[in-house]
């Protein structure tokens, strides 16, 4: 069974990053780590996991990130979709900050990594905007901001002036963060994937696993196809599709739309493309890319099926669309791509990491939220500290199980 993760063009797939051929699994096969799940998630666990000299193999039931990796808009921020004052308050002080801040070590290490891959992914650091959506917001975001400062985070609070003189934002106010980025998440697949292969990694495609199960030492995998595929250790990184394996009621799928305009937008000058985020929920996300679009993300709903999902498209293009315009009405685009993809929520606004109790021998990396490529690179420092028995601190903090104050 496979869920149809998304509908429509993303806009990396309008000019197509290079890839390669990988094959179809064919034959058993035995490797000391399994990672079941080529996007994202998948590719920057898999190229730390060969960095540290282990046998490694992605499955992919489809092309190399071809899933929901493809549909995200890939802002990177630290910031979760539940603010950091209301995480105190559910977790208490120490680990609240304490994921929040690994959201910042996490964009700090994608930026690492990638100067040391082939390509740069496109990859930009950015300040990120979290404005007030409307005046009664105002009090809220101030509040937010209040609590970032005294814990260290390096933001200011921007006024309706400030933002309208440096952004030609229209606002009551902002937190304005120093500490997110952007990149193109298909190239950054590829190229990890591309990376770790010439360190071993082995990566088949169109295979999918339909059991799982735990023999002695070993886990056994077994297709689709009735091949099997044994391992010491085993990664869930299918994201939102592991729902098929593993049910939770703590999390919710939910469908969410986005459109990118025509390239070569002719922004004011010294315009400072920040990423932009609001308090509103389902909140409106807006970006840029390396080629001068406006990517604008949003208008959630929650997932029922492929058909219903995909019907609303084309009206919610059309509300995107009005909203962007009213943003930036300074701007002079048309609509080049138009997608939906389904992702899912937990609770918390935090992923789950680390081993389940119903899963001997395997690990889960599962960036739930609008912060999955973030997550996926906090997973990807926590999985193979589990995988290798050396102590993770922040284990804890994202574990499955994880209860509240």
């Amino acid at each position: 069974m496979s869920l149809d993760l998304r509908t429509g063009q993303p806009v990396w797939a309008i000019n197509k990053p290079r890839t390669a051929r990988h094959p179809k699994l064919a034959k058993n096969i035995r490797s000391e780590v399994v990672v079941i799940g080529g996007g994202i998630s998948g590719a920057l666990i898999a190229h730390r996991l060969t960095k540290l000299g282990m046998q490694v193999t992605i499955i992919e039931g489809r092309k190399i990130g071809a899933g929901s990796t493809a549909a995200s808009t890939a802002i990177l921020s630290y910031e979760a979709d539940v603010n950091l004052g209301d995480l105190i308050k559910k977790f208490g002080r120490r680990t609240a900050v304490r994921a929040y801040k690994a959201g910042v070590e996490a964009i700090d290490s994608i930026g690492r990594t990638i100067k040391t891959l082939d390509d740069p992914c496109d990859f930009k650091k950015r300040r990120s905007l979290y404005l007030a959506s409307s005046r009664r917001d105002a009090k809220l975001l101030e509040r937010e901001f209040k609590t970032r400062r005294a814990n260290n985070f390096d933001v200011k609070l921007l006024g309706q002036e400030e933002l309208s003189r440096r952004f030609t934002l229209d606002a009551p106010c902002a937190i304005l963060n120093e500490q997110a980025a952007e990149v193109n998440p298909l190239k950054l697949t590829l190229a990890l994937v591309r990376s770790g292969q010439k360190k071993g990694l082995k990566v088949f495609v169109h295979t999918r696993v339909a059991t799982y199960r735990r023999a002695g030492r070993e886990s056994v995998l077994t297709t689709e196809n009735n091949f099997q595929i044994r391992a010491k250790h085993v990664v869930f990184a299918t994201g939102y599709e592991t729902q098929q394996f593993l049910k939770q009621r703590t999390v919710r799928l939910v469908s969410t739309y986005a459109i990118a305009s025509t390239p070569r937008i002719e922004f004011p000058a010294g315009y400072e493309h920040p990423v932009i985020w609001e308090t509103a929920r389902p909140y409106l996300y807006v970006r840029t890319t390396a080629d001068s679009r406006l990517v604008v993300g949003g208008e959630d709903v929650e997932f029922l099926d492929e058909k219903r999902r995909d019907k609303l498209l084309p009206s919610k293009t059309r509300i995107l669309q009005k909203k962007a315009r009213r943003m930036f009405p300074h701007l002079s685009w048309k609509v080049a791509a138009a997608w939906t993809g389904t992702f899912a929520e937990s609770s918390d606004g935090l992923p789950y990491i680390g081993p389940h109790k119903l899963y001997t021998g395997a690990q889960f990396a599962l960036g739930y939220g609008g912060n999955g490529i973030t997550f996926a690179a906090i997973a990807s420092r926590i999985i193979p500290d589990l995988i290798s028995n050396t102590k993770n601190s922040d284990a804890h903090v994202f574990r499955f199980g994880r209860h509240s104050k």
